[in-house]
């Protein structure tokens, strides 16, 4: 007999599990390339490739179409760094064993063995955020989070149709990060302590802007005079485990530091080159949010109810409140500020997605109010009937529009307000259809948003 304490939570990781290694073969679309290594995920693959395949770590040769930036020595280097290859390798490896000595890296074992590990990632991901979640909640309210936070957002697509970009490995390195965060300040772990930090490395090296992770150990339970000054002691009392957990940091980007290095002549090489940066003083701020290109909360609508539970928190949990709240509004800025903010081609606005684990905290608040508020009340049960039946719906829109995007309905970059609605739950089309939908796109010019003309 299942625990009653844990049985919704479990049930529903085995029913997402099972419903993704079923599902993923009917929302894959590698046309006509016939495997998923293009553009980004070719470029994060461009390591494994070079050092397995071709044995020129140096990419003295590039017949693969990967991005090499020139450094000032006239070598080159990938535009990304390693730390996703990272996490493809013990799958590339899998495949590599079973392949011949002629292989590509680019044949159909290759692609399947990649996209099933990165999905592994995903679920470990959510497993992780169970258990943070299982902090504060109960097992029926972090079970409802759980399918709603995975079915009703983009994380969705990014898992059962393209497992292989960034977003899933960050995503599932954040939830570890976090449970161990959180168990390290309840109970000194030092085990959790090294965990975070090295976990906080690779995020670095991913994506350097995720270093607001760091947040989190400097700011749990961090909410008066009292205790900034219990925390400082508290790292103070670290004394040499300090020395240690920040070598553990380094321990991931030491290899990449070392790498540029070698091809460039300094230990720090800003591998997007001058054509790509950030404006601070032009956040994209609402079209971020609400843009029909990729706005969050037009792409992803349920995650609107995360707002109301910031409030909750600071009411509840002061404990996670700033670290959360801080993370939150400085990613955005971040996110925002990015010469392209609509992040190329994607379905939604996918630079939230790695957020996905600490947006869920807020929205697992909203969840646990609109569960203890159940009561005989016509109001209340109003509420309730209401919830329900737009989390269903959002559900169910979120995965009908990633099999438009799939089918490449939803455009990857050229969707208009006018796209949107002429799309909105659109089933079937003619040639006719088509064509009409065609002339609504409008794809941005990419030259006039690095030069700063980025509100269109």
């Amino acid at each position: 007999m299942l625990s009653k304490q844990s049985s919704y939570s479990k049930i529903v990781i085995i029913f997402i599990a099972a419903f993704v290694f079923i599902a993923s073969p009917f929302f894959v679309n590698w046309k006509p390339s016939n495997h998923p290594f293009v553009m980004d995920v070719n470029q994060y693959y461009s390591y494994l490739v070079a050092s397995f395949i071709d044995h020129d770590i140096y990419f003295n040769s590039n017949h693969h179409g990967f991005w090499l930036m020139e450094t000032a020595t006239h070598h080159v280097v990938p535009k990304v760094t390693y730390g996703v290859a990272f996490f493809y390798a013990p799958f590339f490896l899998i495949a590599n064993l079973f392949s011949n000595s002629n292989s590509s890296g680019y044949e159909a074992i290759y692609s399947w063995s990649i996209h099933y590990g990165c999905i592994l990632y995903v679920l470990l991901g959510i497993w992780f955020l169970r258990k943070v979640l299982l902090m504060w909640f109960s097992d029926l309210v972090v079970a409802i989070s759980l399918v709603i936070v995975f079915f009703a957002t983009n994380l969705f697509y990014y898992t059962v149709s393209e497992s292989e970009t960034v977003h899933g490995i960050l995503f599932f390195l954040i939830s570890f990060f976090l449970y161990h965060v959180i168990k390290w300040h309840h109970t000194d772990s030092k085990a959790s302590l090294f965990w975070f930090m090295l976990c906080a490395g690779f995020i670095c090296l991913i994506r350097p802007t995720e270093c607001l992770v760091l947040l989190f150990p400097l700011l749990i339970g961090v909410n008066n005079k009292k205790s900034i000054t219990e925390k400082l002691k508290k790292i103070i009392f670290l004394k040499w485990f300090l020395i240690l957990v920040l070598i553990l940091f380094m321990l991931p980007i030491v290899p990449q530091l070392i790498y540029w290095k070698i091809q460039s002549g300094n230990y720090l090489f800003f591998s997007y080159g001058n054509s790509e940066g950030f404006f601070w003083k032009d956040p994209q701020i609402v079209n971020v949010f609400f843009s029909f290109k990729k706005g969050l909360f037009i792409y992803t609508p349920i995650l609107i109810f995360s707002i109301p539970g910031f409030y909750l928190i600071y009411k509840k949990n002061k404990l996670i409140f700033w670290p959360v709240l801080l993370y939150v509004i400085l990613n955005t800025y971040l996110i925002s500020c990015w010469w392209d903010w609509a992040y190329g081609g994607s379905f939604g606005m996918r630079a939230f997605i790695h957020s996905y684990s600490i947006l869920s905290i807020p929205f697992a608040y909203v969840i646990n109010w609109i569960v203890e508020i159940y009561t005989s009340s016509l109001f209340k049960k109003t509420i309730i009937t209401s919830s329900v039946v737009l989390s269903v719906f959002f559900c169910f829109l979120n995965v009908f529009q990633s099999n438009l995007y799939k089918h490449r309905i939803i455009h990857w970059d050229g969707m208009t307000k006018e796209a949107y609605q002429f799309t909105f739950l659109k089933k079937n089309y003619t040639k006719q259809d088509l064509i009409h939908l065609q002339s609504l796109i409008k794809s941005p010019n990419y030259e006039n948003r690095r030069n700063g003309l980025r509100d269109e």
